[in-house]
Order: structure tokens, then sequence, then C-alpha cells
């Protein structure tokens, strides 16, 4: 019965590699969590959908009564207050705006929809009342006023197609309303064809018309490179332990500091590099690439900031690895799933926890990697320049520091000092 005694050994050395066993278990579970948080398993099955309104409206004078009124206002509130069926949950998650940080929250994905208001909203509602009971008052017809109201996204987007669906029939319950309104108040009112006064269009996001789901997610599969540097520089820096070069390196009175900020030279250059080869094979096969050399360095620079973050996390599972097989694992484990957090692959649900120089801090933001992805999406997506990716880079750069520092600090405290 030799293979019990095969199986008892392998068993006994399973269970002793706590951190193996702990790859093999938490690796799936973490997969498990991610995909469950973000296609609704964890949560109940209706969510808000975020939608942005942009409402030019001027208002308009109602006839007869001279009552200032605002439509686009009024529209805007019932988009805020529509649930769904049988539920209190709301149909959107309204943020009212301006078109220009509308179309930019569409191009982060910080919204799905964006619902622009003419200004002469106001006026077509007015038209449609007066011409609806101007048979049964008084009041002279009115010339007719047809305004649009414009519904834009990026229409590769699954959440847009979704919002863009549930937005407009929203919309035709608004217009029927208005006009069953209108007849209750007026009865024996023929009324008027509503459509020839309130209409509704649906455009792409400008330069986007083309785009395709992998145009979202090229710049998802470059921070997931970046992101898996963690593994390979945890390795490298346990191996350097493993083998006494740290020991070596000391005697010339090296500090820490020299060691891991000298470090990260090379393993920039490598995100760099990423950035370059993966864009290439990117564009080779049907990447829209927007804004040209400019938005390449920009991306470069954004890279570089991203393997500076990623080095640093190699550097804290590097002061707790006990070998570099331990390092990469743990390296895999952390890394892979944190692809997921940030939205490499596909959008999460929004988790907005504060509010900074007007902009929605989401719980996913405490990771630098999740602003190093917006700022690529930004650039190489949709042709952004430096003023559209400051805000991201500034967080990316806080955050980067901030774990950069401690890395320094594990890594010196458990592995330089405790070899002294």
């Amino acid at each position: 019965m030799k293979f019990i005694s095969i199986a008892q050994k392998d068993f006994k050395e399973l269970i002793r590699d706590r951190r193996g066993l702990a790859m093999i278990l938490l690796f799936p579970m973490f997969f498990m969590l991610v995909f469950g948080f973000a296609f609704g398993g964890m949560g109940q099955n209706n969510q808000p959908n975020m939608i942005a309104v942009v409402n030019y409206d001027t208002g308009a004078t109602l006839p007869g009564t001279g009552e200032q009124v605002n439509f686009g206002n009024n529209l805007t509130k019932v988009l805020e207050d529509s649930t769904y069926p049988d539920s209190d949950v709301n149909l959107f998650n309204v943020t009212k705006t301006t078109e220009t940080d509308a179309d930019e929250k569409l191009k982060t994905r910080d919204v799905d929809a964006e619902l622009i208001i003419p200004p002469n909203f106001s006026q077509s509602v007015v038209a449609l009342i007066t011409n609806t009971i101007q048979q049964q008052t008084t009041i002279n017809p009115s010339p007719n006023v047809t305004s649009t109201l414009i519904i834009r996204g990026d229409t590769s987007y699954i959440g847009f197609g979704v919002s863009q669906g549930i937005l407009t029939g929203v919309l035709g319950q608004y217009q029927d309303k208005l006009m069953s309104e209108i007849r209750n108040a007026f009865t024996g009112s023929p009324g008027v064809e509503a459509d020839t006064y309130l209409q509704t269009r649906v455009e792409s996001i400008p330069g986007t018309g083309s785009f395709t789901t992998f145009d979202f997610m090229a710049p998802g599969m470059i921070v997931f490179a970046i992101l898996l540097l963690t593994t390979t520089v945890a390795a490298a820096l346990t191996r350097e332990v493993e083998k006494g070069t740290l020991s070596r390196l000391k005697l010339s009175k090296m500090t820490s500091f020299d060691l891991l900020f000298g470090g990260l030279i090379p393993w920039s250059l490598i995100a760099a590099a990423q950035v370059i080869i993966l864009l290439t094979v990117a564009v080779l096969i049907g990447f829209h690439w927007q804004g040209g050399l400019y938005t390449l360095l920009l991306a470069i620079l954004v890279g570089i900031i991203g393997g500076v973050a990623s080095i640093s996390l190699g550097m804290i599972i590097a002061a707790f690895a006990r070998n570099d097989r331990q390092a990469a694992n743990l390296g895999t484990l952390i890394s892979v799933p944190t692809s997921f957090l940030v939205g490499a692959f596909f959008p999460l649900p929004q988790v907005v926890i504060a509010n900074f120089w007007g902009q929605p801090f989401q719980v996913y933001d405490l990771l630098p990697w999740t602003h190093i992805l917006n700022a690529l999406r930004s650039t190489l997506t949709f042709g952004g320049g430096w003023d559209t990716i400051a805000y991201q880079v500034g967080w990316a750069v806080l955050l980067t520091i901030f774990l950069f520092i401690i890395g320094v600090g594990l890594f010196s405290k458990n592995r330089l000092r405790a070899e002294n």
C-alpha cells in the first residue's frame, strides 16, 4: 500500500506549505467575489443606471396664465424619481452637469448615458399644449416648435445600450402622460401629434462612432501587464535575498533607498516598453488609437507611474515572502484580482465614498492603477490631452508615492535590517 504512504507525504507537504495552499484556495475565491460583485451576485438585481443630464432649457410662458415654467427641470425631476416596477430602487442615478463634463464622464464610464435637453424644450411643450387645446378655448394656435432630446453615449458599450433603452422608454411615458393630462384637462380636445413637437435622437460620443468593445478593453490589457510586474519584481527581490546578493551589496554601505530606488529605473523602462509594444499590437489587430504621438508620450508617462506603483507593491510582497516561488504566487494572487478591481476588463458598479474637487471618489480610486487605467483610456481611446488626464495622474502619483514609502519601509525592516 505504498500509494497510501505517498498520499500521506504529499498531503503533509501541502498542509505545511500554507502560502501555496492559500494560493490554491484563495485565488479562485477572489475571482468569484470580483465577478459576483461586478455582475450583481452580491447585491440586488435592480441597479440605478448612471446618467448625466445637461439641461439647456430656457423655459417658457404658459398661455392664459402667464406662468413661467421650465419643463426641462420637470423632466429631470421625473428621471430622478422614476423607480423599477414594484420596487423602491431608482431607475437612474442622475448627475446634473455641463455638456463638457458629461462627455468626459462618458469617456471614463462614470456615467452610462447623457441626456441633453435643448433650449427650446419648454417652448415645444407649450406649443403642444396650446395647439392641443386651442379648439376648446379662445387661445390662438402657436406655431409648431420642434425640440430634440439627445441621448448620447458610447454605442459600443453595453451599459449605454441598457441605459438608452430604459431612458427612451421613460421619455415615451413622460410624453404620453403629458398628452393624457392635457386631454383630461380639456375634455373633447382631439389633440395633435406629439412627435411633431417632441423628438428624440441617439448619437455617439464625437469620434467614437466606429469604436468597438476592444477599444475600451485595450488600455485595460496594458494596465494588466503593468500590474504583472508586481510578480516579477517580488520574485526578483526575494531571489536576491536567497542568493546572498543583498548581503554582499550591503558591504558597500548601500542603503535600502539606494537598492529600491535604483531598481525603479530598469523596471520603469520595462513598463514604458510594455505600453509601446502592447499599443502596437493592439493597433495591428484593430484598436482605434486616437491623438497620435502626443497621446503616446502621455501614455508612456502614465505607464511609468503605473510601473512604479507595481514595483512598490512587489517590494511589499518581497518583504514577507520566504522564497521566490512564494513571492511569485503571492504576486499573482494579488495582481490579477487587482486588475479586475480597477476595471481593466469590465466596468464595476459605482461605489462613491467621497467627492474631491467636484469629482466623485470611489472605493476603487484608492488603488493607483484605477487612475492609470482612466488616464490611458482618456488619452489613447479618446485622444485626450494633458488637461483631460491631469486629475487622474495627480491621484496616481500621490497614491504611488504612498505605496513606495510603505514598500521601502517594510522591505528595509524585514529584509535589510533583519539581515544585519
